[in-house]
C-alpha cells in the first residue's frame, strides 16, 4: 500500500499560548484545533517537531494539565526534536555532546507534559544539518528516521552526493540503525495550485512526505498564508484518492 507522512516544523508558540491562555483543552487553541479536525475529517497522522525555547518561553513552562489529552492522541499526534531555538543551520558543525543535550532535553519534556507514547522515535532536525557525531547523537537518543532535504544538489545530514542522489529519487536509505527519506513537498513554499501539481507529479512513488511550518498559520507573522488550512485538506484529498495510508515516518522507518 502506498503512504504518506505529513511534518510540522519550528513548533513552539502554540504551546506558549496554550500555556498562557486558559485554556481548559489541548485543543481550545485555533492550531491544534485545525489539526484535530484534519485528523476527524481525513485520519491524517500528524508529527510536530518542537523547538526547546522561544524568547520568553521554553518547554520547561509547558504545563502537564493536558497530559491524559496527549496520550489519548498519540495514536494520530506526536511531538519530537527540532532543535533548542531558531537559529540558521544550529548543528551544522555541533560536536556530538551538543546535539546529545539539545536533543535530550526536548525528549525530556515531551515526556514530561505530553507522555511517553507521545515522543516520536523519528525527526528533522532545523535545517536538516547535522556533522556525522551529531546524526549518531540523534541515533543515540533513539530516533531511528531522518527527514532532510535532498533537492538539487543539495544534501542533509553530512550524506555523500550518491547516497543523497537515491534519497532524492525517492529511495530510502538505511545507515547505522537510521533511516533517511526525502522530504518531497515543503508545503509553504509555493501556491496551493502549485503544491498540488507537485505532489501529482510524485503519485509513483511508494511513499511521500510532506511538511510545512507552524509560523505561516499566524496573522501576524509576515509570511502568512491565509489558505494554510486549505492547502492541508487539499493536499490529504488528494492522498485520499490515490488511496494513500497515513503513516508516522517511524512506522516505515524500520
Amino acid at each position: 500500500m502506498k503512504t504518506f507522512c505529513f511534518t510540522i516544523d519550528d513548533n513552539i508558540r502554540f504551546l506558549k499560548e496554550i500555556a498562557r491562555g486558559g485554556a481548559v483543552s489541548l485543543f481550545d487553541h485555533p492550531y491544534t484545533a485545525l489539526l484535530k479536525k484534519l485528523h476527524g475529517e481525513t485520519g491524517v497522522k500528524i508529527q510536530l517537531n518542537l523547538f526547546m525555547r522561544c524568547e520568553d518561553f521554553s518547554l520547561c513552562d509547558m504545563p502537564g494539565k493536558f497530559k491524559p489529552e496527549w496520550e489519548d492522541c498519540a495514536d494520530w499526534l506526536r511531538l519530537s526534536f527540532h532543535s533548542d531555538r531558531e537559529n540558521v543551520s544550529p548543528y551544522a558543525s555541533a560536536g556530538y555532546g551538543e546535539v546529545f543535550s539539545d536533543c535530550g532535553a526536548v525528549i525530556d519534556e515531551i515526556k514530561r507534559f505530553a507522555g511517553e507514547r507521545s515522543a516520536a522515535q523519528t525527526t528533522t532536525v532545523h535545517y536538516c544539518d547535522t556533522t556525522p557525531e551529531g546524526a549518531r547523537a540523534l541515533a543515540d537518543r533513539g530516533y531511528k528516521g531522518l527527514l532532510g532535504l535532498f533537492g538539487a544538489k543539495r544534501t542533509s545530514y553530512g550524506l555523500d552526493e550518491y547516497t543523497a542522489d537515491k534519497i532524492r529519487g525517492g529511495s530510502t536509505v538505511k545507515i547505522d540503525g537510521v533511516t533517511y527519506a526525502a522530504i518531497d513537498c515543503v508545503m509553504n513554499l509555493c501556491g496551493k495550485d502549485e503544491m498540488i501539481r507537485r505532489i501529482k507529479e510524485l503519485e509513483p512513488r511508494e511513499h511521500i512526505s510532506v511538511m510545512i511550518h507552524e509560523q505561516y498559520f499566524y496573522r501576524d507573522y509576515p509570511y502568512y498564508q491565509p489558505d494554510f488550512g486549505e492547502k492541508l485538506s487539499a493536499a490529504f484529498a488528494l492522498f485520499a484518492a490515490e488511496r494513500r495510508k497515513s503513516v508516522f515516518f517511524e512506522d516505515i522507518a524500520e
